[in-house]
């Protein structure tokens, strides 16, 4: 009988991971939104469409090039943007520290890459697991109202640090790493618009103490829909916010913008904010992966290595490898 293998999660780690692992076990992802990729995420109002969380990433490791380059193949990847200026406190544009760097974005919509890799996996969608019951050196999975979703050998996590923390059992060995691990949060600003925001560029760093982000989504490739702005907060200040009325946080956010770019979008025809709790690795756990063989239990993500998407990848690879000469 194939070992049972659930992975918590259908970001790139999840997905990665269940990818490589398909082969040699029967693997069950488990996602708890209705979509995949995490935070390469995509929202859409109406006419308009936002990727309101990763802007967009690099591939500078030939394993994840491969992939970049198999997604290219299926148009569920381009390149955007050709360059990314920062916007300083004067209004001055300073050009792209590393132009020349090939970045990327999924297409339609961010989620691209995930949908790519999610072929002929087996996700459950929309549920979300809450606890882990030992029975005979397998584990019972159950949501939140502890229905009962399923036994299995293997159980990895590829969640936040602290949310993988709180479900892992106290026995689990890699509770010091998952401690080590730090992580911030951001919010972001979605700003849909009639016309076309003439900003001088596509998408641009802030030098400002409320806003570090701010791009014109719908210059992306492949956006059929309205003009789109997404800004993203900086990261401390989020984490220092996360807790504030959501409508303070808006306002401030705007006026923010308003400060940056000399355009007040206060009367846009659509405004929304999304608050993301772990948005940033800002200190990680410093070991490509955890894992239990005792147990059967692991863990991965961008946040065992590093502030980037390709770091999800790696550690996820990582992962997989070790599990190989398990499960041979």
């Amino acid at each position: 009988m194939p070992t049972s293998i659930a992975i918590i999660g259908a970001g790139l780690a999840g997905l990665t991971l269940a990818q490589r692992l398909t082969p040699l076990a029967t693997v069950t992802l488990f996602e708890k939104s209705r979509g995949l990729g995490g935070r390469m995420a995509n929202r859409r109002r109406g006419d308009y469409a936002f990727d309101h969380g990763a802007q967009y990433f690099t591939a500078r490791s030939a394993g994840f090039q491969a992939v970049v380059a198999g997604a290219l193949a299926a148009d569920s990847l381009a390149i955007w943007p050709q360059a990314v200026p920062t916007l300083s406190t004067s209004g001055d544009i300073a050009p792209d520290p590393r132009v020349g760097e090939t970045r990327y974005v999924g297409t339609p919509g961010m989620t691209g890459l995930a949908n790519h890799l999610a072929k002929n996996l087996d996700i459950r969608k929309e549920t979300t697991v809450a606890a882990l019951g030992r029975e005979d050196r397998r584990w019972r999975l159950r949501d939140a109202d502890q229905s009962d979703l399923g036994l299995f050998d293997i159980v990895i996590s590829t969640a936040p640090a602290p949310q993988t923390a709180t479900l892992m059992p106290a026995a689990f060995t890699g509770h010091e790493a998952l401690a080590r691990a730090r992580m911030s949060g951001c919010f972001t600003l979605m700003i849909g618009l009639d016309e076309p925001p003439d900003l001088g560029f596509d998408a641009a760093r802030l030098e400002d103490e409320i806003l570090s982000f701010i791009a014109i989504d719908s210059s992306k490739p492949g956006r059929a829909g309205k003009p789109a702005l997404v800004v993203h907060s900086r990261n401390d200040w989020a984490e220092a916010h996360l807790e504030t009325d959501r409508t303070q946080v808006q306002e401030q956010l705007l006026a923010a913008l308003a400060r940056c770019t000399g355009r007040n979008f206060r009367s846009a025809r659509w405004i929304d904010l999304h608050r993301w709790r772990y948005a940033a690795v800002d200190q990680p756990a410093s070991e490509p992966f955890l894992f239990d063989p005792d147990l059967g239990l692991g863990a991965c993500g961008d946040w065992c290595i590093g502030n980037r998407v390709e770091a999800a990848f790696e550690s996820a690879a990582a992962l997989a490898d070790a599990l190989h000469g398990l499960l041979r």
